[in-house]
């Protein structure tokens, strides 16, 4: 019954369904070191789902989401935040945060639906069907650093059977005054690249006290292909922290990898 995340995050091959169990939760104001107000409530969504009601502990499907959800003050800047935000974080294209919400909500019944049969087959003996189990757990958190950019983290856990849950944090950066997105071209001047991935390289080798990539390797980094920039960031406010997920650039017991560099060793290739 093993199923693979990756591909249930990125699959957009389900319809849009309006999910039960949403409501919207004041919250305190998101701090900014720009002269813009930012109004901010939650985005809560619970859901428990089964296709097999009629059976005492049926396998289920539980959903929970908790994102932070802003108000910049104006319909331009905020359709522009809800555009940053969807396609930053996850990948679809659908007008708002909360229609992604929802429309992530309903990907995971389809996939979770496919289990169906697999339960239906099991012979007496085999796995308990209770143990077929699976859940979704999606946070959000934000951070206010350089030049009063936000970046938005969020962080997806889900379990569709397997030794361990796949968990995938993405991040999307905007600028609250008009909620545009931030990419690391408006950060660094042209041609940047190649000078970053040494820094990123040599900054990596120093975290891990080694001194060559192929010691890294033998201690289980893939990086036995050129080395890359990854898009996701935090744009903090005396460094910027690169985040590579899990199997990235290593193996799943290495956990999540971030790379901080602060900003004064990159002032020569930033804006």
């Amino acid at each position: 019954m093993k199923k693979c995340a990756s591909f249930i995050l990125y699959s957009a091959l389900f319809l849009l369904f309006a999910c039960t169990g949403n409501k919207r939760e004041s919250a305190p104001e998101l701090p900014t070191t720009k002269e813009v107000e930012i109004k901010a409530d939650t985005i809560n969504i619970h859901e428990e789902y089964s296709f097999a009601y009629d059976k005492e502990n049926a396998p289920k499907l539980t959903i929970d989401i908790t994102l932070p959800h802003f108000d910049l003050g104006n319909e331009e800047a905020n359709a522009n935040l809800d555009s940053t935000l969807v396609w930053g974080l996850f990948f679809y294209g659908t007008p708002t945060l909360q229609d992604a919400c929802n429309y992530y909500v309903a990907a995971q019944k389809e996939i979770f639906d496919d289990l169906r049969n697999e339960y239906h087959n099991l012979k007496e003996g085999e796995v308990p069907p209770g143990m077929m189990s699976c859940y979704c757990d999606v946070k959000g958190r934000t951070v206010t650093g350089y030049k009063g950019y936000v970046s938005y983290i969020m962080t997806r856990e889900e379990y569709y059977g397997g030794a361990h849950p796949s968990t995938v944090s993405t991040i999307a950066c905007f600028d609250p005054a008009t909620g545009a997105e931030i990419t690391l071209k408006d950060i660094f001047k042209e041609g940047y690249e190649e000078t970053l991935v040494t820094r990123l390289t040599d900054k990596l080798l120093k975290d891990n006290n080694v001194s060559t990539i192929e010691e890294l390797c033998e201690r289980g980094y893939s990086l036995d292909v050129d080395f890359y920039i990854t898009n996701n960031f935090i744009l903090g406010k005396d460094s910027i922290t690169f985040l590579y997920n899990r199997y990235e650039i290593a193996p799943y017991a290495l956990g999540d990898i971030s790379i901080a560099l602060d900003y004064e060793t990159l002032k020569d290739i930033m804006k």
